[in-house]
């Protein structure tokens, strides 16, 4: 039963209301980001920087160990947008 507009309404509505199962964040949990829907007034600040090594997220193996690799990349804001490339999501299977 996958109907994508009942899910894509599913998120708006989740949006507008500022619900979340785990509020984003960046790199860490401690720097938790703000989200909400797109106005159309809002325009990307115009600010280009190097951010550094920035955690995307931990890979774990599955094994019982319990241990996850870190997946870290160099972030780069560039006119405003922070854009994590398509390969580490790849990388880590989603």
């Amino acid at each position: 039963d996958i109907h994508p507009a009942k899910y894509r309404d599913q998120f708006r509505r989740r949006v507008e209301r500022g619900q979340c199962n785990h509020r984003p964040y960046l790199g860490c949990r401690e720097f938790s980001a703000f989200f909400g829907p797109v106005i159309s007034t809002d325009k990307p600040i115009l600010h280009t920087e190097n951010l550094g090594r920035m955690l995307l997220d931990l890979k774990y193996d599955g094994d019982s160990s319990g241990a996850g690799k870190p997946i870290f990349f160099d972030a780069r804001l560039e006119n405003g947008i922070l854009t994590v490339p398509q390969e580490f999501y790849e990388e880590i299977g989603r």
